[in-house]
């Protein structure tokens, strides 16, 4: 705990530092991992949650919200360069049965066909937490980012790449966004994944100090470890950044208090520009913005 502690605030420090560089304006930066639920609009209209993503210099956002409509309503108080994809969490609980109500392919493609969703997430693929690889429903949200040519923004905490391996190589025409990359994992297995499936990107959201606290990818500087520095540059066209504005991370979609992610959204921002400041020039913008953008911009 007092190493957390320690790393948290060094971090912490050295983010503050960053700030008073940036502070007349910070890089533009795609939030390319954010959420917008019911227990945040509640307390933040769109027109504000849309300003405080102007106020950090965000130039492009991918927004899965439960209920999905809510996406809408952000691109809507915001402009195109919002883009809403698809949740399959149409009411808080189902998160942990959404497979189970056929009403939510129903809407699922009913939102792609409209051409109003541009993507499908975040997908849960945990223990106790969504079905199983080959439950007809995962199949048929497969089928459908095929059919409609979207990412499939997917979240696995497995112990091992081989989980997802397994699937991204079985559904090699589906581009796949694997967020948090891998969250547990070291980079030599992300390393791996992304060896064994051209067709999967990651981001990196929520690995920053206050989250995945226990697999840390920063030093106390802010800067990559190593390891994760050589996966960064090597695949450099397919990392993507965002916030994951979600807080208090293990609590959740509690229904007696707010989620108060977006307080925290200038933090987790930060802590990108921070790392990617420290990476050659010449990949910086791509990690930053342009990976997000050519990834998640609509084709159709």
């Amino acid at each position: 705990m007092h190493a957390r502690a320690r790393l948290i605030t060094a971090c912490l420090a050295a983010l503050l530092v960053t700030a008073a560089a940036q502070a007349e304006a910070p890089r533009p930066i795609a939030e390319g991992h954010t959420h917008y639920n019911w227990n945040q609009h509640e307390t933040l209209p769109p027109d504000e949650a849309v300003q405080r993503l102007k106020d950090n210099n965000v130039v492009f956002v991918v927004v899965a919200s439960s209920p999905p409509e809510l996406a809408l309503k952000l691109r809507e108080a915001g402009g195109d360069w919002i883009v809403p994809i698809f949740s399959p969490y149409l009411t808080p609980t189902h998160r942990h049965n959404w497979y189970q109500d056929p009403k939510v392919l129903e809407q699922m493609e009913a939102g792609l066909a409209s051409g109003e969703y541009h993507g499908i997430g975040e997908v849960h693929m945990l223990p106790g937490l969504g079905p199983r690889t080959n439950h007809p429903a995962f199949l048929k949200t497969l089928d459908l980012a095929r059919q409609y040519d979207v990412p499939y923004m997917i979240h696995t905490d497995a112990s091992s790449y081989k989980y997802l391996l397994s699937i991204c190589q079985q559904h090699s025409d589906v581009r796949f966004v694997w967020a948090h990359a891998g969250g547990i994992l070291p980079p030599e297995q992300v390393g791996a994944l992304l060896e064994g499936c051209p067709n999967v990107a990651i981001d990196l959201s929520a690995r920053d100090p206050m989250r995945h606290t226990e697999t840390q990818i920063i030093d106390e500087t802010g800067s990559l470890l190593p390891g994760w520095r050589d996966l960064v540059i090597r695949y450099s066209d397919r990392v993507i950044v965002g916030a994951d504005p979600v807080w208090p991370v293990y609590n959740k979609h509690a229904w007696d208090e707010p989620d108060t992610g977006w307080d925290k959204l200038e933090f987790f921002l930060d802590f990108h520009r921070r790392w990617i400041s420290d990476l050659p020039e010449e990949i910086q913008d791509d990690i930053q913005v342009e990976n997000a953008k050519r990834i998640y911009t609509p084709r159709r």
